[in-house]
């Protein structure tokens, strides 16, 4: 997946990516330089269950669309296809 610099040297979290790791508006991430290239993760990782009535209950925004890994994955397969074989 490639993303482009705005004119103020911005970058936009894509939409699937947010999801995947529900990120929202206000979250903080941690940007870290390698040496090829630099990590972006989210600086603290939140636990998506929380306990109610002594059960966990998954209180996180990401879409059950996400919770597939198969169908995420396939995802990105087809993705990578197409910016490969313009497909």
């Amino acid at each position: 997946m490639q993303i482009t610099l705005d004119r103020m040297s911005r970058i936009v979290v894509p939409k699937a990516i947010r999801d995947s790791f529900a990120l929202k508006p206000g979250d903080e991430l941690e940007i870290t330089l390698e040496a090829d290239g630099i990590r972006l993760r989210p600086a603290v990782p939140t636990s998506p269950l929380t306990e109610a009535g002594g059960l966990l209950v998954c209180s996180s925004e990401i879409p059950p669309s996400a919770w597939d890994v198969g169908a995420f994955l396939d995802a990105q397969r087809t993705q990578r296809s197409k910016e490969i074989g313009g497909l």
